[in-house]
C-alpha cells in the first residue's frame, strides 16, 4: 500500500526527478506541447501548476527569485510570465493533458502535453 507517497518516483533518486521536472517546463514553455510519458505528465501538472499561480500574484523580488529557483535557466521566466498573463482569469489548470495510443516497443502509456 501506497501511505502518504506524495509523487511519482518515476525510477529516478530525488535529484534527478528534479532535474527531469526542471527540463520538461523548460520545454513545455519552449515549445509550448510536448509527448511524454503519462506518470511524467501527470508530476508535470504537479510541478508546472504551481509556478504559473505565483507568476500571476504581483511579481515582487521575492517572487521573481523563488520562480527562477524553480527553473531550468533564468531566461524562460519571460515565458512563464506571458503564460501567466494569459491564464489571469483562469483558476487553475493551466495544461491539458491528453491520452495518445502505447508506444509499440515498449507498451509505456504515452500522454500530450499542452499549455492553454
Amino acid at each position: 500500500m501506497r501511505k502518504k507517497v506524495s509523487n511519482r518516483i518515476l525510477g529516478r533518486s530525488a535529484d534527478e526527478r528534479l532535474h527531469l521536472m526542471r527540463l520538461l517546463t523548460s520545454s513545455l514553455l519552449e515549445h509550448g506541447a510536448i509527448n511524454t510519458s503519462e506518470a511524467k505528465a501527470k508530476e508535470l501538472r504537479r510541478h508546472f501548476e504551481p509556478l504559473v499561480t505565483r507568476a500571476k500574484a504581483e511579481l515582487t523580488l521575492t517572487n521573481r527569485r523563488m520562480l527562477i529557483a524553480k527553473l531550468a535557466d533564468k531566461a524562460e521566466l519571460p515565458q512563464l510570465l506571458e503564460v501567466a498573463k494569459k491564464n489571469k482569469k483562469r483558476p487553475g489548470g493551466y495544461l491539458r493533458i491528453t491520452k495518445l495510443p502505447v508506444t509499440r516497443s515498449d507498451a509505456a502509456h504515452m500522454a500530450h502535453v499542452e499549455i492553454l
